[in-house]
């Protein structure tokens, strides 16, 4: 068999253990070093065992078995791969194997693993799916990979077969083919492929939220049909993606909160429809949306045909902007967990950033009826009684020790609760699905018992209260927030005590005397740099707190003040003005760029503070100042 080397590199001795999971990593995470990838599907993972002992002649069929399969129709992959190890005096060890790792193989009596997986691309309309073949050898650490079908050349995949090994200390990476090499492949292969292995071995392989290893994770797990969820996702995005970025109202960042809340729905769509197999239903699940926010997951999924609706303390501006058809169900109510926030006749309880009522999605899913499931993508950590969860685990996130008091929670509300990992821009992606119980309907009422007894213990010592009257709360400590949310970024702080602070901060870098290099001239002083940390004890304590109280701090309130100061890592100057020649020909450049939306820069419209308060005054003369000099 041809082999020629492509790229090599050492690794140090203690991480070469670390081969497999960078492989697992690899083969079943592609997508992670190629950003034109969706994901990989895992076809089939076939593992075997060598005959014992091999005949001679075996060695060299072995060699040659990846050339043998390649050429195999993926219909008949399966079972033509098969035939082939056992002609080889193969023993498979296992009938189907998928989403298993390789690292767990390797560690068993394993000689070796055929994989066939499907690369998914990210855009569908310009590229096809590519399925790759991987001859797994754990005893010569080898893998080698090639296109089944012997794809043509592209970007997604190399088009020649190639092998990632370790030989003792070194990891190489090989061509087997005369086929001419091509330069896009080649790059790709010696200075993102090797250098992404060289440093998953090296480094201990990082861990999840909860401590798990992330080599051995895989997200959408419980998807069914990846490929199909990347179809789906692609067809929400062109009905619902451009519509609703176009006509957004809110003040957060719609690339990233729209096409999140489209890949959940695409999530919950085809993990319903996976429901609805399993079990024969002929009806679309419903569902309500607790704690909605701007109702977006609620319009796409009502608009896929099922009912339901969601519920949110206040109205988003969002909500007067969805169209007629279908009608948006969208409520303004707030919910204090109690026998009167139960949903009897709906499906699925969804808990999507649900704040300070995450750990009671599972408990209000359990109430509801026997047959209420619930999904939960937590983000905030709370109590039952509405205080800020306090971490357990010191080996853990404060988020990932959440995850488990949440997986415990719903545990002992009778769930057999799965974890997955969402797709989606967030580093809080970590989701809970409770659809099954753990125990049949006739002993609902001791399961209930169960609950009870765990939110009192969880709700610091206070007693909930009885559930026979429909007003009474389940837990006495829970206080919902306010439905007018407060604005606290400093800016409602009394206007004297502002003015006092950016006194005291002015006059503490004014100390630091330092003549400003471009007005040099005029013997300006710039003031020195001085830390947040030294400034903070110069401030009275009865401001500090003014400003704790507003969750803002001293540093918001001084970017707030931007014209004067000049906030950067931790350290505060004055800002030196600037021209407004310089910033009208910044604004020019801006505007050569086509950027929508421009508008001339109107200056002179503030009287400039350096003006008034500095002792040397303003350093540039008025008409070259972007502010009022007063006159």
């Amino acid at each position: 068999m041809f082999d020629r080397t492509i790229a090599e590199s050492l690794i140090k001795r203690n991480c070469v253990l670390n081969f497999w999971s960078a492989i697992d990593i690899y083969l079943f995470k592609t997508h992670v070093v190629n950003k034109k990838l969706f994901g990989v599907s895992n076809v089939l993972t076939l593992p075997y065992k060598n005959a014992s002992p091999p005949p001679e002649e075996n060695a060299q069929a072995m060699e040659n078995l990846l050339d043998q399969i390649v050429e195999t129709e993926l219909d008949s992959f399966e079972c033509e791969t098969r035939k082939c190890l056992l002609n080889l005096g193969c023993e498979i060890l296992a009938e189907k194997t998928a989403h298993i790792s390789l690292h767990e193989l390797s560690q068993q009596d394993c000689d070796g693993a055929i994989v066939l997986n499907r690369l998914l691309p990210k855009n569908i309309n310009a590229f096809q799916p590519i399925d790759v073949v991987c001859l797994i050898d754990f005893k010569l650490l080898r893998v080698r990979l090639q296109c089944l079908q012997r794809s043509t050349a592209t970007s997604l995949f190399p088009a020649f077969p190639f092998s990632l090994q370790m030989t003792q200390e070194k990891l190489s990476i090989r061509c087997l083919s005369t086929d001419a090499i091509d330069e896009r492949s080649d790059y790709w292969l010696r200075e993102v492929l090797l250098e992404r292995m060289q440093k998953w071995m090296e480094s201990s392989i990082p861990t999840n939220a909860t401590g798990t290893s992330t080599a051995s994770i895989r997200s959408l797990a419980l998807v069914d049909n990846l490929e199909q969820y990347n179809c789906l996702f692609n067809e929400l995005k062109q009905k619902y993606g451009l519509s609703m970025v176009s006509i957004w109202a809110e003040c957060t960042d719609p690339q990233k909160f729209v096409y999140e809340d489209i890949a959940i729905a695409a999530y919950l769509l085809m993990l319903w429809k996976k429901e609805r197999t399993v079990k024969g239903l002929d009806k679309l699940q419903s569902f309500v949306d607790i704690g909605c926010g701007n109702g977006l997951l609620v319009f796409i999924l009502a608009s896929e045909g099922h009912r339901g609706y969601g519920i949110d303390l206040r109205k988003r501006k969002l909500w007067d902007m969805y169209p007629v058809e279908p009608k948006v169900d969208l409520r303004v109510e707030t919910i204090v967990p109690s026998s009167s926030s139960l949903f009897p006749d709906i499906d699925w309880i969804i808990g999507n950033h649900s704040d300070e009522l995450s750990p009671w999605i599972p408990v209000i899913a359990a109430r509801s009826s026997y047959r209420c499931r619930f999904f939960l993508l937590p983000c905030c950590a709370y109590e039952f009684d509405g205080r800020k969860y306090q971490r357990q685990n010191c080996a853990l996130s404060q988020y990932g020790d959440f995850l488990n008091y949440a997986t415990e929670i719903a545990r002992v509300c009778g769930f057999e609760v799965e974890t997955d990992r969402l797709r989606i821009p967030s580093t809080k992606r970590t989701c809970l699905v409770g659809s099954a119980r753990r125990y049949p309907e006739t002993e609902y009422e001791q399961w209930d018992d169960r609950i009870t007894a765990l939110i009192k213990e969880r709700s610091n010592g206070v007693e909930t209260l009885p559930d026979g009257n429909a007003t009474d709360s389940w837990s006495a400590g829970f206080k919902p927030r306010e439905s007018t949310e407060k604005v606290r970024n400093c800016t409602k702080i009394d206007r004297s005590v502002v003015d006092k602070i950016v006194t005291i901060v002015f006059e503490q870098l004014l100390a630091k005397r330092r003549i400003a290099e471009e007005f040099s001239e005029r013997s300006w002083n710039a003031g020195g740099t001085i830390a947040l940390e030294e400034l903070v004890k110069a401030i009275p304590q009865e401001h500090l707190v003014a400003l704790k109280a507003e969750c803002g701090g001293l540093q918001t309130l001084l970017r707030n003040n931007h014209q004067i100061f000049r906030v950067e890592k931790g350290t505060v100057q004055l800002r030196i003005p600037s021209k407004v020649s310089d910033v009208v020909d910044a604004a020019l450049v801006r505007k050569m760029k086509k950027v929508k939306n421009f508008k001339p820069i109107n200056f002179k419209q503030r009287v400039c503070w350096l003006f008034v308060n500095h002792p040397d005054g303003c350093p540039l003369v008025e008409r070259e100042c972007k502010f009022n000099h007063g006159s």
